[in-house]
């Protein structure tokens, strides 16, 4: 039996267990997708309070509207989705703040977003180069705000935390091709947004 269809099943009991009022078996599937869930709502919202306040919410809507999952559905995908479409909402809610007042609250996962080591991780390095990390990471920072939330979306899923094709058309319920040709647009896009940082980046 293979590692994906016996966590299937085990969700599938823990999900018929909670329908019936168990809490404790809902409990274990926080327990068992809480991490995953926190990772694609700072991913989003890069800020680690909101992002725990929305795991909580995404939780919650999952509990209330349990009654909606069927059965023979990927449980993880399904809550991935409601973390997902909860982050590009509260994004939205977010439009009318001033501009670049999200900078100024930068989460752990930016680093990961970036593929930019912290500083002091790796040793101290020169002044001159922490500029050109940082410069790199704004960079990259503002390519990825030139896209929409889904292709934005697409991107993070894959390339960020390595989900499959398949795994992301699951978690935002389209069809795989239409993941496949988001990724390719968003990635030409990146790609000629950040051309001017080419060399400066193979230094880092």
């Amino acid at each position: 039996m293979t590692d994906d269809l016996e966590r299937k099943q085990v969700d599938t009991r823990l999900v018929t267990a909670a329908l019936k009022g168990d809490r404790n078996a809902f409990g274990q599937l926080i327990d068992r997708y809480k991490r995953v869930v926190f990772s694609i709502c700072l991913s989003h919202l890069r800020n680690e309070a909101d992002a725990m306040d929305l795991v909580q919410d995404t939780f919650l809507k999952a509990w209330t509207k349990l009654d909606t999952f069927q059965p023979d559905s990927n449980f993880k995908a399904w809550v991935c989705r409601i973390a997902a479409n909860g982050s590009i909402d509260k994004l939205r809610r977010k439009k009318t703040r001033r501009a670049g007042e999200l900078d100024d609250r930068v989460g752990a996962g930016d680093l990961s977003e970036g593929k930019v080591p912290s500083i002091g991780t790796y040793g101290r390095q020169s002044p001159l180069k922490e500029v050109e990390v940082s410069r790199i990471g704004e960079a990259l920072h503002a390519a990825l705000a030139t896209l929409s939330e889904t292709h934005r979306q697409c991107v993070l899923l894959c390339d960020v935390h390595g989900y499959s094709y398949q795994e992301i058309a699951d978690q935002m319920g389209i069809p795989k091709g239409t993941v496949m040709s988001r990724l390719f647009y968003a990635r030409k896009k990146l790609q000629a947004e950040l051309e001017p940082y080419r060399e400066e980046a193979s230094r880092v």
